[in-house]
C-alpha cells in the first residue's frame, strides 16, 4: 500500500510526452490548450484614435476659440487637416485627424457662437496611440494557455482563425460486474444499477478528455480481456471498475498482467478508494478503479484527473485551500488518508455534509468540496484547518 503523494508521482513520471496537436476552429477552441504561441499581427490600436467624445485639437490652441471643421465618427477616414484656430468634432474610438494632437472631451468644452470654447484648460489629451496596447509582432498569447471566451476574442482580433491546440486525452470506460444492470433497466435482486459508467464518462469530459468506448462486462476473464484490448485499440487510457480487489472475481490484475503492462501499484493508502490498480504498456494507461460510486469518484477525482492534465499539457495547478471546519470529526482507524463531502459556505468555512461510506453516492449532491483526514489523525478539531479540493 502507497501513499498518495507516491502514486501521483508514479503517474507523472509514467507520463513521457503530451498529446499531439491539432488546428481546430476558433468558435471551438474554448477550454483547449494552446499548442504555439499567438503574435499579433498588427498595431493595437491600428491608429492614432479618440480616447473621448469630444474635440480633435492642437494642444497649443487650448486657450482659443476653434472653428470646428468636420465631424469624424468612428470608422470615417479624417478628410480634413486641422490647422491652428481649427478642430474637428470626434467620437470615441475614432480616428484622430492629421495635425490635431490631443482630444478635449465635450464635457470640457462650450459652444459660443459656432466656435468651440476649451473651459477646462487641465483637460487630459484623451488620445490612443498607435501601438500604445500592443506592437505587431507582440505575443498575444503564449504556449500553455486553456482558452476561454476572452481568449477567442483576442485571437479573432489578430486574425487566428484556427489555433493549434493539443489533442484530448481518449478514454475508455469498462464498468465489470455480473450483478450490473444498464441505468434504464430496473434492477431484481440481488443487481444494481452501472452509475459507474455514467459518472465517470462525465468527470471525463469535465477533465478536457473524450470517451471513445464504453462497456460493461459480466465477471468474466475471457470477456474483460477482449473488451480491454479493444479500449487499448481506441483510447489512451483505459478505466475499468470493479475487479480492483484479490477476490476470486476480481480480474483487473489478472487482464493487466496477460497483456504485459507494468503494474505501477494495486492498493492505496486512501479512504475510500484503497484497492486501486495503475499500469501502463507502451504509452498507454490502465486503472483498475473501485466498483463502489463514492470510491470510483474519489479515485479519479484524485488520479486519473491529474493524468489527464499532464497529458492535455494543463498546467494550472490543483486548487487546495486549508479552511477551518464547522464541527468536530472523529474516525477510529488512521492508517489511511479518508476523504470525505464537505460544502464551503460563504463564510469560507467547511461544513461536512451526511455521508455513509463508499457506496453513499447521493452525499456528494449537496458537496461543492472534498476535505481530508491526513494519515495518522484521528479527530478533527471545531475551527481546526483541514485540507479541501473544490470538485
Amino acid at each position: 500500500m502507497i501513499k498518495l503523494e507516491e502514486a501521483l508521482e508514479i503517474i507523472e513520471k509514467s507520463v513521457k510526452k503530451t498529446m499531439s496537436t491539432e488546428s481546430i476552429g476558433l468558435l471551438n477552441s474554448r477550454g483547449r490548450i494552446l499548442a504555439a504561441d499567438i503574435y499579433s499581427d498588427m498595431d493595437f490600436p491600428s491608429f492614432d484614435k479618440s480616447a473621448m467624445d469630444g474635440y480633435a485639437i492642437k494642444q497649443q490652441d487650448i486657450e482659443k476659440e476653434l472653428e470646428p471643421i468636420e465631424f469624424i465618427p468612428a470608422g470615417k477616414m479624417p478628410e480634413k487637416k486641422v490647422e491652428s484656430g481649427q478642430c474637428s468634432k470626434i467620437m470615441t474610438g475614432a480616428m484622430l485627424p492629421a495635425g490635431s494632437d490631443m482630444v478635449v472631451k465635450v464635457e470640457d468644452t462650450q459652444l459660443i457662437d459656432g466656435k468651440v470654447k476649451v473651459v477646462n484648460l487641465k483637460s487630459k489629451g484623451n488620445v490612443l496611440f498607435r501601438g500604445e496596447d500592443i506592437k505587431s509582432g507582440n505575443v498575444v498569447l503564449h504556449k500553455y494557455q486553456k482558452l476561454t471566451s476572452v481568449h477567442t476574442g483576442i485571437m479573432a482580433s489578430v486574425g487566428m482563425l484556427n489555433p493549434e491546440v493539443f489533442k484530448k486525452p481518449v478514454l475508455s470506460v469498462l464498468s465489470t460486474g455480473s450483478e450490473l444492470v444498464l441505468p434504464e433497466e430496473k434492477p431484481l435482486p440481488p443487481q444494481i444499477r452501472n452509475s459507474n459508467s455514467t459518472q465517470l464518462q462525465s468527470l471525463a469530459y469535465e477533465c478536457g478528455a473524450e470517451v471513445s468506448f464504453v462497456s460493461q462486462i459480466e465477471d468474466d476473464e475471457e470477456k474483460i480481456l477482449a473488451n480491454v484490448k479493444t479500449a487499448l485499440e481506441k483510447s489512451d487510457i483505459v478505466v475499468l471498475t470493479g475487479g480492483a480487489s484479490f477476490g476470486d472475481l476480481d480480474f483487473s490484475q489478472k487482464v493487466f498482467e496477460s497483456l504485459n503492462a507494468k503494474i505501477q501499484f494495486t492498493t492505496l493508502a486512501i479512504q475510500p478508494g484503497k484497492p486501486c490498480l495503475f499500469a501502463t504498456i507502451g504509452d498507454k494507461f490502465l486503472f483498475g478503479l473501485s466498483g463502489n460510486p463514492v470510491s470510483s469518484f474519489v479515485q479519479f477525482q484524485l488520479l486519473v484527473k491529474p493524468l489527464i492534465k499532464k497529458l492535455s499539457a494543463i498546467m494550472e495547478e490543483e486548487i487546495k485551500f486549508k479552511l477551518p471546519i464547522t464541527k468536530e470529526m472523529k474516525r477510529k482507524r488512521a492508517e489511511r488518508n479518508l476523504f470525505f463531502p464537505v460544502f464551503i459556505n460563504n463564510e469560507m468555512a467547511v461544513q461536512p455534509v451526511e455521508y455513509h461510506g463508499s457506496a453513499h453516492l447521493n452525499a456528494y449532491q449537496n458537496a461543492n468540496a472534498m476535505a481530508s483526514f491526513s494519515i495518522g489523525k484521528d479527530v478533527l478539531q471545531k475551527g481546526e484547518l483541514v485540507d479541501v479540493r473544490p470538485i
